[in-house]
C-alpha cells in the first residue's frame, strides 16, 4: 500500500495562495471599522490592516481606542472593532 506525505512547504504554499483574500477581507473589516468609530475628532483611528504570520491584523491605532472598544470608567464599550468582524461573518480573536 503508498503512502501520501505531503509537501514540507504545504502550509507556506496555501497560506501563499489564500493571502490574496485574507488581506481583502482584512480591508473590508478595517473598513467598517472606521464607520463604526463614535468618538470625535479621530480618538479611536485610525485603523491599520496589515500582514501578519497569521495572516492578517486589523487594529484601531488611536490612543483612545481601547477605551472605544472595552469601555472606560466613564463610557460603555462600543465595540467597533468586534462589531466589525462579527458583521464580517468571522469571529474575533483577543490575541
Amino acid at each position: 500500500m503508498g503512502t501520501f506525505d505531503a509537501a514540507g512547504d504545504l502550509e507556506d504554499a496555501v497560506r501563499e495562495l489564500v493571502q490574496p483574500a485574507v488581506m481583502e477581507k482584512a480591508e473590508e473589516i478595517g473598513s467598517a471599522c472606521e464607520g463604526n468609530i463614535t468618538f470625535p475628532g479621530g480618538r479611536s483611528g485610525p485603523v491599520e490592516v496589515t500582514e501578519s504570520d497569521r495572516g492578517a491584523t486589523v487594529a484601531m491605532t488611536g490612543p483612545f481606542a481601547h477605551i472605544e472598544e472595552w469601555g472606560g470608567a466613564n463610557s460603555g464599550p462600543r465595540a467597533p472593532l468586534r462589531r466589525a468582524v462579527e458583521s464580517s461573518g468571522l469571529e474575533f480573536d483577543e490575541i
